[in-house]
Protein backbone atom coordinates (compact mmCIF):
# COMPACT_ATOMS: atom_id res chain seq x y z
CA UNK A 1 0.00 0.00 0.00
CA UNK A 2 2.46 2.75 -0.80
CA UNK A 3 -0.26 5.09 -2.56
CA UNK A 4 -3.49 5.79 -0.78
CA UNK A 5 -6.51 7.99 -1.72
CA UNK A 6 -7.67 9.92 1.74
CA UNK A 7 -10.63 11.76 2.85
CA UNK A 8 -10.72 14.80 5.06
CA UNK A 9 -14.84 15.26 5.81
CA UNK A 10 -15.48 18.66 6.89
CA UNK A 11 -18.90 18.69 9.03
CA UNK A 12 -21.09 21.57 10.83
CA UNK A 13 -21.77 19.10 13.66
CA UNK A 14 -24.64 20.34 16.34
CA UNK A 15 -26.20 19.53 18.90
CA UNK A 16 -28.61 17.43 17.40
CA UNK A 17 -27.18 13.66 17.45
CA UNK A 18 -29.35 12.29 14.90
CA UNK A 19 -28.78 14.65 12.40
CA UNK A 20 -25.22 14.87 12.90
CA UNK A 21 -25.26 11.10 12.18
CA UNK A 22 -27.27 11.63 8.71
CA UNK A 23 -24.83 14.10 7.66
CA UNK A 24 -21.60 11.87 8.31
CA UNK A 25 -23.02 9.05 6.60
CA UNK A 26 -23.86 10.88 3.15
CA UNK A 27 -20.55 12.44 3.37
CA UNK A 28 -18.38 9.57 4.37
CA UNK A 29 -20.60 7.85 1.54
CA UNK A 30 -19.58 10.01 -0.63
CA UNK A 31 -15.91 9.95 0.02
CA UNK A 32 -16.15 6.28 -0.68
CA UNK A 33 -17.66 6.73 -4.03
CA UNK A 34 -15.03 9.30 -4.93
CA UNK A 35 -12.24 6.32 -4.24
CA UNK A 36 -11.05 7.17 -0.76
CA UNK A 37 -10.15 4.21 1.20
CA UNK A 38 -8.96 6.25 4.53
CA UNK A 39 -11.44 8.81 5.73
CA UNK A 40 -11.17 10.93 8.59
CA UNK A 41 -13.99 12.82 10.21
CA UNK A 42 -13.31 16.51 12.35
CA UNK A 43 -12.93 17.12 16.37
CA UNK A 44 -16.12 16.40 18.03
CA UNK A 45 -18.04 14.83 14.92
CA UNK A 46 -21.01 13.60 17.06
CA UNK A 47 -21.66 16.56 19.08
CA UNK A 48 -20.84 20.20 19.19
CA UNK A 49 -22.52 22.16 22.19
CA UNK A 50 -22.18 25.82 22.72
CA UNK A 51 -22.24 24.97 26.56
CA UNK A 52 -19.25 22.57 27.12
CA UNK A 53 -20.46 22.06 30.82
CA UNK A 54 -23.49 19.99 29.50
CA UNK A 55 -21.25 17.12 27.88
CA UNK A 56 -21.07 15.10 31.09
CA UNK A 57 -24.86 14.98 31.29
CA UNK A 58 -25.57 14.81 27.52
CA UNK A 59 -22.64 12.17 26.04
CA UNK A 60 -23.03 8.56 26.08
CA UNK A 61 -20.04 5.97 27.42
CA UNK A 62 -18.54 4.59 24.45
CA UNK A 63 -20.35 1.47 23.71
CA UNK A 64 -23.63 3.36 23.60
CA UNK A 65 -22.37 5.75 21.48
CA UNK A 66 -24.31 5.69 18.08
CA UNK A 67 -21.54 7.70 16.10
CA UNK A 68 -19.24 5.38 17.19
CA UNK A 69 -21.09 2.43 16.18
CA UNK A 70 -22.59 4.09 12.83
CA UNK A 71 -19.01 4.23 11.71
CA UNK A 72 -18.67 0.56 12.66
CA UNK A 73 -21.01 -0.13 10.59
CA UNK A 74 -19.44 2.11 7.74
CA UNK A 75 -15.74 0.84 7.77
CA UNK A 76 -17.10 -2.62 7.50
CA UNK A 77 -20.05 -2.22 4.72
CA UNK A 78 -17.48 -0.32 2.49
CA UNK A 79 -14.24 -1.89 3.37
CA UNK A 80 -12.87 1.32 4.18
CA UNK A 81 -10.92 2.91 7.09
CA UNK A 82 -12.63 5.42 9.02
CA UNK A 83 -10.87 7.71 11.53
CA UNK A 84 -13.79 9.20 13.65
CA UNK A 85 -11.55 12.54 14.19
CA UNK A 86 -12.73 12.49 17.63
CA UNK A 87 -15.61 11.65 19.23
CA UNK A 88 -17.06 13.17 22.75
CA UNK A 89 -18.16 9.89 25.31
CA UNK A 90 -18.69 10.26 29.01
CA UNK A 91 -15.92 9.51 31.41
CA UNK A 92 -16.02 6.26 33.53
CA UNK A 93 -16.37 8.28 36.65
CA UNK A 94 -19.48 10.47 34.92
CA UNK A 95 -18.09 13.42 35.53
CA UNK A 96 -16.33 14.81 32.98
CA UNK A 97 -15.96 13.02 29.21
CA UNK A 98 -13.36 12.27 26.97
CA UNK A 99 -12.30 13.62 23.61
CA UNK A 100 -11.21 10.63 21.57
CA UNK A 101 -10.11 9.81 18.54
CA UNK A 102 -11.03 6.52 17.30
CA UNK A 103 -9.53 4.59 14.16
CA UNK A 104 -11.91 2.14 12.96
CA UNK A 105 -10.15 -0.95 10.24
CA UNK A 106 -12.09 -1.98 7.32
CA UNK A 107 -13.76 -5.00 9.30
CA UNK A 108 -15.42 -2.26 11.88
CA UNK A 109 -13.34 -3.24 14.62
CA UNK A 110 -11.65 -0.19 16.43
CA UNK A 111 -7.85 -0.67 15.84
CA UNK A 112 -6.83 2.33 18.28
CA UNK A 113 -8.03 5.32 20.46
CA UNK A 114 -6.49 8.09 21.43
CA UNK A 115 -7.64 10.56 23.79
CA UNK A 116 -6.84 14.40 23.37
CA UNK A 117 -3.62 15.03 25.74
CA UNK A 118 -4.12 19.02 25.36
CA UNK A 119 -7.24 20.42 26.61
CA UNK A 120 -8.12 23.82 25.39
CA UNK A 121 -7.55 26.21 28.37
CA UNK A 122 -6.92 29.69 26.70
CA UNK A 123 -7.66 33.39 27.63
CA UNK A 124 -8.12 34.86 24.55
CA UNK A 125 -10.52 37.39 25.38
CA UNK A 126 -14.50 38.42 26.07
CA UNK A 127 -16.47 35.41 24.49
CA UNK A 128 -13.15 33.93 22.77
CA UNK A 129 -12.08 32.46 26.70
CA UNK A 130 -12.76 28.94 27.10
CA UNK A 131 -12.18 25.67 29.72
CA UNK A 132 -12.04 22.77 27.75
CA UNK A 133 -10.89 21.12 30.80
CA UNK A 134 -14.30 21.56 33.10
CA UNK A 135 -15.69 18.61 30.86
CA UNK A 136 -13.08 17.32 28.96
CA UNK A 137 -10.72 14.97 30.96
CA UNK A 138 -6.82 15.22 29.30
CA UNK A 139 -5.49 11.84 27.85
CA UNK A 140 -3.29 9.92 29.84
CA UNK A 141 -2.18 7.22 27.49
CA UNK A 142 0.80 9.59 25.79
CA UNK A 143 2.23 9.83 22.54
CA UNK A 144 0.19 7.42 19.54
CA UNK A 145 1.58 6.08 16.55
CA UNK A 146 -0.71 3.09 13.98
CA UNK A 147 1.20 1.34 11.78
CA UNK A 148 -0.57 0.29 8.82
CA UNK A 149 2.77 -0.60 6.70
CA UNK A 150 3.56 2.09 4.31
CA UNK A 151 2.01 4.75 6.41
CA UNK A 152 2.19 5.40 10.19
CA UNK A 153 -0.62 7.84 12.12
CA UNK A 154 0.29 9.96 14.31
CA UNK A 155 -2.81 10.50 16.79
CA UNK A 156 -3.74 13.79 17.56
CA UNK A 157 -6.76 16.35 17.83
CA UNK A 158 -6.97 20.30 17.76
CA UNK A 159 -5.21 21.94 20.52
CA UNK A 160 -2.52 19.40 20.23
CA UNK A 161 -1.37 21.17 17.36
CA UNK A 162 0.60 23.38 19.38
CA UNK A 163 2.74 21.38 20.93
CA UNK A 164 5.41 20.65 18.85
CA UNK A 165 7.05 18.01 21.35
CA UNK A 166 4.06 15.75 20.28
CA UNK A 167 4.64 16.02 17.19
CA UNK A 168 8.71 14.91 17.14
CA UNK A 169 7.78 12.26 19.20
CA UNK A 170 5.65 10.93 17.19
CA UNK A 171 7.88 11.09 14.21
CA UNK A 172 10.79 9.65 16.09
CA UNK A 173 8.23 6.95 17.01
CA UNK A 174 7.92 6.48 13.24
CA UNK A 175 4.87 8.32 12.31
CA UNK A 176 4.86 9.80 9.20
CA UNK A 177 0.84 10.72 8.21
CA UNK A 178 -0.38 13.21 10.96
CA UNK A 179 -4.04 13.05 11.93
CA UNK A 180 -5.36 16.12 13.34
CA UNK A 181 -8.93 16.88 13.57
CA UNK A 182 -10.17 19.69 14.82
CA UNK A 183 -12.94 22.33 15.75
CA UNK A 184 -10.89 25.39 15.34
CA UNK A 185 -11.38 28.98 16.97
CA UNK A 186 -12.25 32.00 14.72
CA UNK A 187 -9.93 33.96 17.31
CA UNK A 188 -7.39 32.29 16.06
CA UNK A 189 -8.04 30.18 12.82
CA UNK A 190 -7.10 32.82 10.37
CA UNK A 191 -3.67 33.45 11.50
CA UNK A 192 -2.13 30.34 13.27
CA UNK A 193 -4.59 27.02 11.22
CA UNK A 194 -2.90 26.81 8.11
CA UNK A 195 0.55 27.80 9.03
CA UNK A 196 0.25 25.48 12.23
CA UNK A 197 -0.75 22.67 10.02
CA UNK A 198 2.35 23.18 7.45
CA UNK A 199 4.54 23.82 10.41
CA UNK A 200 3.85 19.85 11.72
CA UNK A 201 4.56 18.55 8.06
CA UNK A 202 7.42 20.56 7.35
CA UNK A 203 8.94 19.97 10.63
CA UNK A 204 8.58 16.66 10.69
CA UNK A 205 8.66 15.32 6.86
CA UNK A 206 4.66 14.15 7.23
CA UNK A 207 1.48 14.14 5.71
CA UNK A 208 -1.13 15.79 7.07
CA UNK A 209 -4.74 15.13 7.06
CA UNK A 210 -6.86 17.64 9.11
CA UNK A 211 -10.97 17.54 9.00
CA UNK A 212 -12.12 20.02 10.49
CA UNK A 213 -15.46 21.50 12.11
CA UNK A 214 -17.16 24.38 10.11
CA UNK A 215 -19.83 26.99 10.72
CA UNK A 216 -21.77 28.23 13.61
CA UNK A 217 -23.84 26.87 16.47
CA UNK A 218 -25.74 28.64 18.87
CA UNK A 219 -24.26 32.11 17.85
CA UNK A 220 -20.87 30.46 18.13
CA UNK A 221 -18.63 29.50 14.45
CA UNK A 222 -15.47 27.63 13.94
CA UNK A 223 -13.14 27.99 11.22
CA UNK A 224 -13.17 25.36 8.37
CA UNK A 225 -10.62 25.18 6.07
CA UNK A 226 -9.98 21.21 6.46
CA UNK A 227 -6.55 20.68 4.70
CA UNK A 228 -4.49 17.85 3.35
CA UNK A 229 -0.74 18.75 3.43
CA UNK A 230 1.74 16.84 1.32
CA UNK A 231 5.77 16.08 3.54
CA UNK A 232 7.02 18.86 1.50
CA UNK A 233 4.75 21.81 3.20
CA UNK A 234 2.12 22.01 0.18
CA UNK A 235 -1.51 22.16 0.07
CA UNK A 236 -2.82 18.96 -2.21
CA UNK A 237 -6.49 19.57 -0.83
CA UNK A 238 -8.02 22.18 0.59
CA UNK A 239 -12.01 23.36 2.12
CA UNK A 240 -13.42 26.14 2.61
CA UNK A 241 -16.28 27.58 4.95
CA UNK A 242 -19.12 25.14 4.17
CA UNK A 243 -19.36 21.16 4.73
CA UNK A 244 -17.54 19.20 2.18
CA UNK A 245 -14.97 16.10 1.24
CA UNK A 246 -11.71 16.96 0.14
CA UNK A 247 -9.47 14.12 -1.07
CA UNK A 248 -6.38 13.33 -2.22
CA UNK A 249 -3.47 10.92 -2.90
CA UNK A 250 -1.09 9.99 -0.88
CA UNK A 251 2.22 8.75 -1.31
CA UNK A 252 4.56 6.85 1.01
CA UNK A 253 7.64 7.59 -1.94
CA UNK A 254 7.37 11.22 -1.43
CA UNK A 255 7.72 10.94 2.51
CA UNK A 256 10.79 9.15 1.71
CA UNK A 257 12.30 11.36 -0.91
CA UNK A 258 11.30 14.59 1.77
CA UNK A 259 13.09 12.94 4.37
CA UNK A 260 16.13 12.03 2.18
CA UNK A 261 16.22 15.70 0.94
CA UNK A 262 15.59 17.34 4.24
CA UNK A 263 17.24 14.76 6.61
CA UNK A 264 16.30 16.45 9.66
CA UNK A 265 14.78 13.41 11.72
CA UNK A 266 18.64 11.94 11.22
CA UNK A 267 20.39 15.37 11.95
CA UNK A 268 18.47 15.66 15.56
CA UNK A 269 20.92 16.44 18.20
CA UNK A 270 20.51 15.80 22.23
CA UNK A 271 20.63 18.98 23.68
CA UNK A 272 21.24 18.68 27.11
CA UNK A 273 20.65 21.19 29.84
CA UNK A 274 20.23 25.01 28.64
CA UNK A 275 23.26 26.83 29.68
CA UNK A 276 22.31 30.44 30.80
CA UNK A 277 24.78 32.89 30.30
CA UNK A 278 25.00 36.36 32.03
CA UNK A 279 25.75 39.09 29.87
CA UNK A 280 28.79 41.10 29.99
CA UNK A 281 27.99 44.69 30.66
Amino acid sequence: MTKLRVAAIQLNTTADVKANNAQIEDMVRQAAGEGATFVSLPEAANILLRDNLRYPSVCLPEDEDTTLALCRNLAAELGIWIHAGSLLVRHENGQRVWNRAYLIAPSGDVAATYDKLHTFDVKLGGEADFQESAAVAPGESGAVVVDLGDFRLGLSICYDIRFSYLFDALAVAGANVMMIPASFSTATGPLHWEPLLKARAIETGSYVIAAAQCGERDGVWVHGQSRIISPFGEVIAAAGEDPCVITAEIDSALIETTRHRLPVLLQRRDLGSPRIVPAKL
